[in-house]
């Protein structure tokens, strides 16, 4: 199945991503803590995340030119964030520094049997991004927009004017805010978290939710299922079903934001979905087999390789 989708051949980047960065404090643990309960930590580790900024970081890492948007704190661990991001190749020009401010963080309880993870997190609200901050100069210079959709109504501005000039819309659909029905009604491709879609329609079934979305706005759909791998609506409301790849696995933060900017990779590249699904997941397996929500970034010789280990190449 072809993605048919035009590409913007004159932009300055292939890809910009706005949303959210983060620092990770990650702790691997023997198992998962109860209530009350007081656990030595294995492995503690501080380490770069976010949705957006580690999908602009696997972009850079497969040769793409790509931008994040977003704000960071003033503090140390903001400017910890943002170093990941610029020494990743990344273009942060349009980052903000906000002083005074603490960046995001959050803390990450890893089950060390499994990779399975526990996030508690912090974002203040000075790093939100609002509507009137996004201008076409910051959002529009890609072919593609990447979208994390956690600053919703300021997302579906910058989509709004991202189509308004022909630059694909990709959104990484997790969570439900003000905002979202917007936000999905002016996105091209959607992938979602294997929650979003019966959290946005309703409909636990995966195929029916995601033709529901489809009815909201996007021309693709596609929900990522962990382990399992992905699945994607096709034209004729069948959904093509992609596997997921077995590793030893480590550490499943970031697999996600990994699949994104793989997935956008192939699209650049104009692979078929079949071939870009498994791409995507073959690149977030082998994210999750070090620790850290980017911590098995690989480039596309990497990632080919546990393809052809698979026969699926």
């Amino acid at each position: 199945m072809e993605f048919g989708f035009p590409i913007r051949g004159d932009a300055e980047f292939d890809v910009v991503g706005f949303g959210l960065n983060a620092v990770d404090h990650l702790c691997v643990m023997p198992e998962q803590p109860e209530y009350g309960a007081k656990l030595p930590i294995d492995t503690f580790k501080l380490a770069p995340g976010g949705q957006a900024a580690s999908a602009m970081v696997q972009c850079s890492r497969l040769g793409l030119r790509a931008k994040y948007v977003g704000k960071v704190g003033g503090d140390e661990i903001g400017r910890f964030s943002l170093l990941s991001i610029e020494s990743a190749g990344v273009d942060i020009s349009d980052a903000t520094v906000v002083d005074g401010v603490t960046n995001q963080l959050a803390m990450i309880v890893i089950d060390g049997r499994t990779g399975e993870r526990t996030i508690l997190w912090h974002r203040p609200d000075e790093i939100a991004t609002v509507p009137s901050e996004i201008t076409p100069e910051k959002v529009c210079v890609g072919s593609v927009l990447l979208l994390d959709g956690h600053d919703a109504p300021a997302a579906a501005r910058a989509a709004e004017l991202a189509r308004e000039r022909g630059v694909l819309v990709v959104l990484d659909a997790e969570t439900i805010k003000e905002g979202t029905a917007e936000l999905v009604a002016n996105t091209d491709l959607l992938v979602a978290s294997s929650r979003f879609p019966g959290l946005f329609t309703g409909q636990e079934n995966p195929a029916p939710a995601l033709s529901l979305i489809a009815e909201a706005g996007p021309s693709f759909v596609a929900m990522t299922l962990g382990e399992k791998g992905a699945v994607a609506l096709a034209p004729d409301g069948n959904l093509v079903v992609s596997p997921g790849f077995e590793v030893d696995v480590i550490d499943t933060t970031g697999a996600g934001d990994i699949f994104h900017g793989a997935f956008i990779y192939g699209l650049l590249q104009n692979w078929s979905v079949e071939r870009t699904l498994t791409f995507s997941n073959a690149a977030a397996a082998l994210n999750c087999t070090e620790l850290g929500a980017r911590g098995g970034i690989a480039g596309r010789d990497g990632i080919e390789a546990l393809i052809k280990r698979d026969g699926r190449l």
